[in-house]
């Protein structure tokens, strides 16, 4: 009972603090399974989702799960959400690799069978689809219950990107790393929200990002990647921020999303 109310009192920090435990527990069977990361199966993506489940299970909440699946839904007649979590990650990962190219930074095939294709895209399905359960499925709205979506976005990416624990390129590789993923985490809470919270538009951003990752930045992940990175993505963050400037910063403009009903007062 007392476990309850602490994750029930400290819902956001029991997440985050679980998706790390879960997160080192998961790392190791990569140790045990190396060949896996050969097909992209990263079997930390899954932390983000299971403490989801967890914090469900304790809390015998069921109403948290049912609200992520009722978002787990194709946004019928709203393609242009789905082209837009296509093309801004896509682009932004095309132009940033036509950067490295000018930079000398050579470009390096992702050569494979169709079923090697076929068994790598399910696996960053899979994954992008378990983080997504856990970073704006759970953790974005309760933010935002509290926060504009623009400082909700801040946060999650702050947290999203040391969880990610990047350091190729050295200290130096993790700071731009997590700059980046601070502005996608931005443009994603702004599409995010413009799609009435739909995570399936979140999922296919997210695919669509590690997707175009390996085909056009194989083998290219160095510092100097990151910091075009940051700078690409940047760019376009700047842009969405001032023209959704009145969406983004304030609170009220978010109130459709409320779910406090999943966290009732003890």
């Amino acid at each position: 009972m007392r476990l309850k109310k602490i994750i029930q009192k400290y819902s956001l920090l029991s997440f985050y603090v679980l998706t790390l435990i879960v997160s080192f527990i998961l790392l190791t069977l990569h140790f045990v399974f190396p060949s896996v990361g050969y097909f992209s199966v990263a079997f930390t993506q899954l932390a983000p989702a299971s403490a989801v489940v967890i914090i469900t299970f304790f809390l015998k909440n069921k109403a948290i799960v049912n609200k992520i699946k009722s978002q787990l839904v194709f946004p019928s007649g709203r393609m242009n959400w789905l082209m837009l979590a296509f093309f801004v990650p896509a682009l932004c990962i095309v132009a940033s690799s036509f950067v490295l190219s000018l930079l000398k930074v050579t470009y390096i095939p992702w050569n494979g069978t169709i079923m090697f294709y076929i068994l790598n895209s399910a696996a960053i399905l899979v994954g992008c689809s378990a983080e997504e359960i856990g970073w704006r499925g759970f953790l974005l709205p309760r933010l935002q219950e509290k926060h504009s979506p623009f400082v909700s976005s801040i946060i999650v990416g702050v947290l999203w990107g040391i969880w990610h624990f990047n350091f190729t390129g050295g200290l130096q590789g993790f700071i731009f790393y997590t700059i980046t993923i601070i502005e996608m985490s931005v443009l994603m809470t702004w599409l995010y929200n413009k799609s009435n919270g739909n995570l399936v538009v979140m999922i296919f951003w997210h695919f669509i990002y590690n997707l175009f990752s390996h085909i056009f930045l194989w083998e290219r992940f160095a510092v100097n990647l990151f910091i075009v990175e940051s700078i690409v993505f940047g760019f376009v963050c700047i842009l969405i921020v001032i023209s959704n400037r009145k969406a983004l910063f304030s609170y009220q403009s978010v109130r459709h999303l409320n779910i406090s009903e999943t966290f009732p007062k003890l």
